[in-house]
């Protein structure tokens, strides 16, 4: 997610997938999901601004999924772990996090479309008017390849 944003905040990117971000659901592509391993020599370190430790011993390791595409995982877990995750991803702290990030998304899109370069606000500008191409899925529109973002990858290693 935070690169995401860093991309949107250089002149002249294509701000769509940011754009298209409105409510908590929307994050779900962008969001990492990390798993986590025993490794004796494993120091504690935060794998995210303002997160808890990991403890020592413990190692965080890319998942290759998202909040999205997690659930091709789940159906291998055990109900414990299942349910475990499903408490974690309900709890007051992560939806609390989440709004943080949503709010932000909201902060950077409007500052962008305010005091961006031209190409940064024109998208803005487009997306708020409702006639981005991207957002209407004009195909036929010679801007719709343009705006549509690079790479079908939302975040994550899944292809």
């Amino acid at each position: 997610m935070f690169d995401l944003i860093d991309a949107a905040c250089t002149p002249d990117a294509v701000i769509t997938r940011l754009l298209q971000i409105q409510q908590l659901a929307d994050l779900s592509p962008f969001i990492d999901v990390m798993f986590f391993r025993e490794v004796a020599d494993a120091r504690a370190l935060a794998i995210a601004p303002g997160g808890q430790s990991v403890p020592s011993g413990i190692e965080p390791f890319a998942s290759g999924y998202t909040l999205a595409t997690i659930d091709h995982a789940i159906r291998d877990w055990t109900p414990e772990d299942r349910r475990a995750f499903a408490e974690y991803l309900g709890s007051e702290r992560t939806h609390a996090h989440l709004s943080a990030l949503l709010d932000r998304v909201a902060e950077v899109k409007h500052r962008l479309g305010r005091e961006g370069g031209f190409v940064l606000r024109l998208q803005a500008l487009m997306w708020e008017a409702g006639c981005h191409p991207v957002q209407n899925d004009e195909r036929d529109d010679p801007m719709y390849r343009l705006l549509q973002p690079a790479g079908a990858n939302l975040g994550g290693n899944q292809e």
